[in-house]
Order: structure tokens, then C-alpha cells, then sequence
């Protein structure tokens, strides 16, 4: 079952190392960040006692598509 959940990280954090170009390297990153968002919001209804870690995920969420979207735009600038 764990292998279901740890999967997906591997293949994203593979696009990350394998990845041709910058962009590539990106979508993985963005990839994980949400994967990862994801699976701790799942188990803070899986483990009794984690309810505040839904915030911590929602949090880390948020972050995570911000830092996307301020890595992309940095990408553009420095390209052109």
C-alpha cells in the first residue's frame, strides 16, 4: 500500500533530475509540491490527531503554487 503513495513522488522527483530544460524541471518541481500538499492533507484525516495538519497542507499548498509561479516568471525575464 505505502507503494502507492511513494510512487508518484519517485517519477516526479525523476522528472526533476532527468528533466532537458528548465521548464521540464519546473513542472516537476510543481508536480511534487502539490503531490506532497496532497498526501499530508490526506492524512490528517487518516490519523486521528492531525487536524491541525490540514492547515499546515493548505498552507504548504499556497506556497507551493506561489513559488511556481514566481520561478516561471523569473525563468521568462532571464530568458529574454
Amino acid at each position: 500500500m505505502r507503494w502507492l503513495l511513494v510512487s508518484p513522488l519517485i517519477l516526479s522527483v525523476l522528472q526533476v533530475l532527468l528533466g532537458k530544460n528548465q521548464w521540464e524541471k519546473l513542472l516537476g518541481i510543481s508536480s511534487l509540491s502539490t503531490k506532497v500538499g496532497v498526501l499530508i492533507y490526506a492524512l490528517s484525516y487518516l490519523v486521528p490527531g492531525l487536524s491541525q495538519a490540514r492547515d499546515v497542507a493548505v498552507f504548504y499548498l499556497l506556497a507551493g503554487g506561489s513559488g511556481v509561479i514566481l520561478f516561471s516568471y523569473f525563468l521568462r525575464r532571464n530568458r529574454g
